[in-house]
C-alpha cells in the first residue's frame, strides 16, 4: 500500500474519532487531550534520550503531561461537575519537577546531568504545562458549541499546513513566484512562499470566524476587522513556530518521525506540532483582547 493511501485511510479514521470526542462530552474531550499530551511527551522523551545518556523517562513523561493536562481541567472547574481546584496545576508541576530532579541526581552521570534534565523536563513543560492549557478553551456539555475556539485553532493549523505544503510544492518557483527557503537548516523543504500563502489563508479563516460568527462568543470578546486580522496573523505565526520547533527537535535527535501512532502521518508531535504552541496562544490572546476591550 502506498504512503498516500495509508495517509488517507488514517485521516478517514482519525478525523471522525477526534470530532466525536470533541462533540460527545467533557469526559471524552479532556480524555482525548490528556491522551494526546501523554503520547506527545512520550515521543519527546524518546527523542531526547538519543542524545544524552540517562534512564528511560517515557512512562514518566506520559504520566506527567497527562496529569498536567488534567490539572488544567480541574483548575478551570465545570468539568466533571466539579468546582475549580486552586493551585492544582502548580502543585502537580512541583511533584513532577521533584521526580525529574530525583531521577537525574540518582541515575544520570554528572557530564550529562544538566542537558539531560533540561531536555527531558522539556516534555512535561512544553506538552503538558503549556500545551495542556488547550482544555481551558473547552466547556462542559454535549455539542461542538462547547469547544468552538478549540476547533477554530485546530482547523486553522490544518489549513495553514495544507496551504503552505501545496503552494510551496506546486507554485513556488513557477510563474511570478520565486522559491526562497524558509528555514533550510531545520526544514529544508519549507519555503517563504508557502509560509506566506499558509499565513494568508489562516488570517482569512480566523478573521472571518472571529468577526462574523459566534465561535468565540463565550470569551466575551467583540472583534473589529483589525483585531480579528491581528488574531489570525498571531495564530499563523504561532502555528508555524510550533512546527519549526518540533522539526528542530527531530533534526537535532536524528529522528524522521516522532512516532507511528498515525500510520502514514507519523506521531503526535508530527501531526500536532503546530497545535501545541498555537492552541494555548489562542487562549492567552483571547484573554488579552478581552482585557483591553
Amino acid at each position: 500500500m502506498s504512503n498516500l493511501a495509508q495517509r488517507v485511510i488514517t485521516a478517514l479514521i482519525a478525523i471522525p474519532v477526534v470530532f466525536f470526542a470533541l462533540w460527545f462530552n467533557d469526559f471524552s474531550r479532556v480524555g482525548l487531550m490528556c491522551f494526546i499530551a501523554g503520547v506527545g511527551a512520550w515521543e519527546w522523551a524518546r527523542m531526547a534520550s538519543k542524545m544524552y545518556k540517562g534512564p528511560d523517562t517515557r512512562y514518566l513523561a506520559f504520566a506527567s503531561s497527562f496529569a498536567l493536562t488534567l490539572a488544567w481541567a480541574f483548575s478551570k472547574g465545570g468539568f466533571f461537575n466539579l468546582s475549580p481546584v486552586q493551585y492544582v496545576v502548580g502543585m502537580t508541576f512541583l511533584v513532577i519537577f521533584a521526580c525529574y530532579i530525583a531521577i537525574a541526581y540518582a541515575k544520570v552521570e554528572i557530564d550529562h546531568l544538566f542537558p539531560w534534565l533540561v531536555m527531558q523536563l522539556g516534555a512535561p513543560l512544553y506538552v503538558g504545562l503549556w500545551g495542556g492549557m488547550n482544555v481551558l478553551m473547552m466547556g462542559n456539555g454535549q455539542g461542538f458549541e462547547h469547544c468552538y475556539a478549540f476547533i477554530l485553532v485546530m482547523t486553522s493549523v490544518w489549513l495553514c499546513d495544507t496551504v503552505a505544503y501545496f503552494f510551496g510544492k506546486f507554485a513556488a518557483g513557477k510563474g511570478p513566484f520565486g522559491r526562497h527557503l524558509f528555514a533550510p537548516t531545520i526544514s529544508p523543504k519549507k519555503t517563504w512562499e508557502g509560509a506566506v500563502a499558509g499565513s494568508v489563508a489562516t488570517i482569512a479563516w480566523v478573521a472571518y470566524w472571529a468577526k462574523c460568527s459566534s465561535a468565540l462568543a463565550s470569551f466575551g470578546v467583540e472583534f473589529t476587522w483589525v483585531s480579528a486580522i491581528i488574531l489570525g496573523f498571531l495564530l499563523a505565526v504561532a502555528g508555524q513556530a510550533g512546527d519549526l520547533l518540533m522539526s528542530a527537535l527531530k533534526r537535532w535527535s536524528g529522528t524522521k518521525d516522532s512516532g507511528n501512532l498515525f500510520v502514514g502521518h507519523g506521531g503526535v508531535l508530527d501531526r500536532c506540532d503546530s497545535f501545541f504552541l498555537a492552541a494555548p496562544m489562542l487562549y492567552l490572546l483571547l484573554d488579552f483582547f478581552k482585557g483591553i476591550a
